[in-house]
């Protein structure tokens, strides 16, 4: 079975311009750029893949898989889905335990319409609060509730598990390490515009 997210790897190698957003740690230092990949032929053939377009699409496959994984555990132990976990623990380890919604967006590469809708599913479920800062009324924040902190609690040991499973028979600490090393050097040249 194909999944979406190896769909959309695979059509992102065959494009011709792909507008992407790039999150970067400094969000200032966010940009919108243009990448422009060559286009499949219009034989039906498909062009060789690229060193880095297979990396780029194992990098989107072994997300989706590892994802998967995460939920399939989490449904399992009749758990909200991934997604409540990501923004629970997102908001668990900001500062005052609170994050800024636009932030949160950004933290999970989520549109702040998709981040409004999954918030307010947790507010409703007494997990989240929004709240307003104090000077500008224009800005908002989720903020943690003990409910969502207990939820979070039962939650990271599943999470934690599944990901030790996954990466720990594959990976040693030492090789883990280089691993995300790596993957930040991209993410950093990728928001600092170096090719």
């Amino acid at each position: 079975m194909i999944d979406a997210e190896t769909i959309v790897a695979e059509k992102l190698l065959n494009t011709t311009i792909v507008l992407t957003r790039v999150i970067c740690d400094n969000v200032e230092a966010m940009t919108d750029q243009a990448t422009v990949t060559s286009e499949a032929p219009s034989t039906g053939s498909c062009p060789p893949n690229t060193p880095h377009g297979a990396a780029w699409g194992a990098l989107a496959r072994t997300h989706a898989a590892v994802s998967q994984r995460l939920q399939e555990a989490l449904a399992q132990g009749d758990y909200p889905p991934l997604p409540w976990y990501e923004v629970l623990a997102a908001v668990a380890e900001a500062p005052d335990q609170r994050m800024r919604m636009g932030d949160l967006a950004e933290a999970l590469v989520i549109t702040r319409g998709g981040l409004t809708k999954l918030v307010d599913r947790l507010v409703k479920a007494g997990l989240l609060e929004r709240t307003f800062c104090e000077t500008d009324r224009r800005v908002s924040y989720a903020t943690l509730l003990p409910a969502g902190t207990h939820l979070l609690a039962e939650m990271r040991p599943v999470i934690v598990g599944e990901l030790e499973i996954a990466f720990s028979s594959n990976l040693s600490v030492s090789e883990a390490n280089e691993l995300r090393g790596t993957l930040d050097r991209v993410r950093a040249s990728t928001c600092s515009g170096i090719a």
